[in-house]
């Protein structure tokens, strides 16, 4: 009796049939091996409104203007006191209690400035500043200062924004769809420039009452059946506007 050896297949003929499998599986762990793994961008979280990047800080600053005064200055010339009637219209307007005129001390002008400093009382006055609402006050000087300023100063409270720049990028190359961090940067400066009280970033002022003599008059000619609404006819045809100019 006989014992059947098992075949034993070929060796060539396994490669020649799973030779396409295996190159498959080579090049399968070769791409994985060069994948690199980016970390997700997110932006959700990420602050992207300008008034929060660029706030408007309302706080209280002092508000500073230098006179210089020379030696043999006799008065102030014109202009000057058309500078300190601008700088007392601002002190008027902030609602500050106190502006002083601060004078120097031991400079070779010291006599010019005390001089110059009563034209300048009488320029804030004159202007509408309360004469009760100014303080004379000194600071020393450097011996060898000709033209020591005379300072007004006054504390109100202001809107302010942070300055703008540098630029860490640019709009064109931003990938993640977001703005630029100098967006809106100028118009939070602007803002808190040109805005007359500060307060009003803040909270709301109180409405005014209404015209009584305008509503009294809408209310008659509606009951009359009059058009009772602005009559805008004469601008649209340029009536109006007519010899402007001319």
């Amino acid at each position: 009796m006989s014992i059947q050896q098992p075949l034993t297949p070929d060796a060539g003929a396994l490669w020649s049939r799973y030779r396409g499998a295996v190159i498959a599986a080579g090049l399968f762990l070769a791409l994985a091996g060069c994948k690199t793994v980016e970390e997700p961008i997110i932006v959700g979280s990420v602050p992207d409104d300008y008034r929060t990047n660029h706030p408007i800080a309302i706080n209280e600053s002092l508000q500073t203007m230098d006179v210089p005064v020379g030696v043999n200055s006799a008065k102030l010339p014109k202009g000057v006191k058309g500078n300190v009637n601008g700088f007392a219209q601002r002190f008027v307007a902030s609602g500050a209690d106190l502006i002083a005129i601060v004078t120097p001390s031991g400079s070779p002008n010291q006599d010019a400035a005390a001089y110059a400093s009563y034209e300048i009382r009488d320029v804030l006055v004159a202007s509408g500043v309360n004469p009760r609402s100014i303080d004379f006050r000194s600071y020393r000087a450097q011996s060898g200062e000709n033209t020591a300023p005379v300072r007004l100063a006054y504390a109100a409270v202001t809107a302010q924004a942070a300055p703008c720049g540098p630029w860490p990028d640019q709009a064109s190359r931003n990938g993640e769809n977001r703005h630029y961090a100098n967006y809106g940067c100028a118009t939070q400066g602007n803002l808190a420039a040109i805005v007359s009280n500060p307060l009003d970033l803040l909270y709301p002022r109180g409405m005014t009452p209404a015209d009584a003599s305008r509503r009294a008059n809408v209310l008659e000619k509606y009951r009359t059946g009059e058009p009772y609404t602005s009559d805008y006819s004469r601008e649209a045809a340029g009536e109006v506007a007519e010899g402007v100019g001319n």
